[in-house]
């Protein structure tokens, strides 16, 4: 039931495949999304329902050999963790919602189309205060601080600068390694005071892939092996090409001659 309104079947499956749709695109954990659409489908009477969700796809059916069944591929995922809980509360809130379905359907494939919480400027901001902070926390002091706010604000303007141009994320996280090791080696070279260690650790936070590695580890947890092995994987992968970018632009840097640390 929505509110007083009894759905169909078709209706059902719709908006249950719009609901996992909003959820696997915001971050949320595969097995997040197979719950919220299995209890989405039980209160509204279609109790053979049977899902199957990786991060790349979302699959709705039964068992029976009449009923088609729907599948939905995602081709990109980010982080909005506000459009989960907006999820939440609409699925555990069925019986007192007040829209219609179609009200409903523009409701919720307008959480699909949500711009980014935050602006490019903050989130470069962000970025900054972040990296700085890292840096001290790793041991750095006030230079260490200015060295790697730079790196990190610098390097996530760069990114958000690149967007336009829809490269993977295997390459931008190697973009993101290239800029990082190339601004900070800049920086201790400007200033010697700057531990160049501290800064590239300090800069290199942000950007590691730590909610798709948890992710990954909860679908584990929750018995999810093929989407937790997914998960697993792609964390490493974008640590990986962290690392390459930054392995390059220290290599470049040293075969120019100039001196790596004091």
């Amino acid at each position: 039931m929505l509110g007083k309104i009894k759905l169909t079947r078709e209706q059902t499956w719709n908006l249950a495949l719009i609901i996992g749709k909003v959820l696997l695109k915001n971050g949320a954990e595969t097995s997040r999304v197979e719950d919220t659409i299995t209890r989405f489908c039980h209160e509204n009477d279609c109790k053979d329902i049977n899902v199957f969700v990786t991060p790349a796809v979302i699959l709705l059916g039964d068992e029976s050999t009449v009923n088609p069944a729907v599948v939905c591929r995602i081709r990109w995922r980010s982080t909005n963790l506000s459009n989960i809980s907006l999820i939440n509360d609409f699925t555990y809130n069925l019986k007192s919602w007040t829209m219609d379905y179609d009200e409903t359907v523009i409701y919720l494939n307008s959480l699909l189309e949500t711009p980014p919480s935050y602006s490019q400027a903050m989130t470069c901001l962000g970025s900054a205060v972040s990296s700085g902070c890292f840096a001290v926390l790793f041991g750095g002091d006030i230079y260490d601080f200015v060295a790697a706010f730079i790196t990190g604000g610098l390097t996530m303007y760069f990114i958000k600068s690149l967007s336009g141009y829809r490269m993977s994320v295997f390459w931008e996280n190697a973009v993101a390694g290239l800029s990082i090791g190339a601004i900070a080696l800049i920086c201790h070279a400007i200033n010697s005071e700057c531990t160049l260690e501290q800064v590239i650790v300090g800069a290199l936070m942000p950007f590691l892939p730590g909610l798709a590695f948890t992710n990954g580890l909860r679908d584990y947890m929750a018995g999810d092996l093929i989407s937790g092995n997914c998960r697993t994987s792609e964390a490493l992968l974008f640590a990986i090409s962290l690392a390459i970018g930054l392995a390059a632009s220290l290599l470049a840097w040293h075969n120019w001659g100039w001196a790596l640390w004091r």
